[in-house]
């Protein structure tokens, strides 16, 4: 008996050590579990996107970005993983043939409800369906070259 009341004293002084740790101080990128950053548009309604030329930067309480054709920026009134984005502000320049793309993901931005972020995938979950985002954003990805148009032509 006095042996588990030794295992006994043991255990709780471990428990009492450990709970005297600090915690780690929590990272500026930290939103809610959804690391801050730029991330590039992989997928949306169920399918791969043509082209990784929309990217998307979360920020504190906003997110901003780049479709095709415009730049995009909302001010994000929840907490994150939760989601209530004010309405998109773009630049609205025409777009051409990639109109009907960037107005559908702008669609689904805007009625974004909240946000899921594991293994290095961003969900951002919407009534209507999902953005899949992969993290990191290149320099080049704001821009599209001749290789890409014509793969997504394809």
């Amino acid at each position: 008996m006095p042996r588990l009341g030794t295992f006994g004293a043991l255990a709780a002084a471990a428990l009492a050590l450990a709970a005297c740790e600090q915690t780690p101080p929590v990272s500026p990128d930290d939103r809610g579990f959804i690391p801050g950053g730029d991330y590039a548009l992989v997928g949306m309604d169920g399918a791969t996107v043509p082209l990784r030329n929309m990217t998307l930067t979360i920020s504190e309480s906003a997110v901003s970005g780049r479709g095709p054709c415009n730049g995009y920026g909302a001010k994000n009134n929840a907490e994150l993983p939760l989601v209530a984005l004010s309405p998109l502000q773009t630049t609205h320049v025409d777009c051409g043939k990639n109109t009907t793309i960037e107005n559908r993901f702008f669609q689904v931005l805007q009625s974004a409800t909240e946000m899921e972020y594991y293994g290095g995938v961003l969900k951002v979950k919407s009534p209507l369906t999902w953005l899949i985002f992969e993290r990191g954003v290149t320099e080049t990805q704001g821009q599209v070259t001749a290789l890409d148009q014509a793969r997504a032509g394809q």
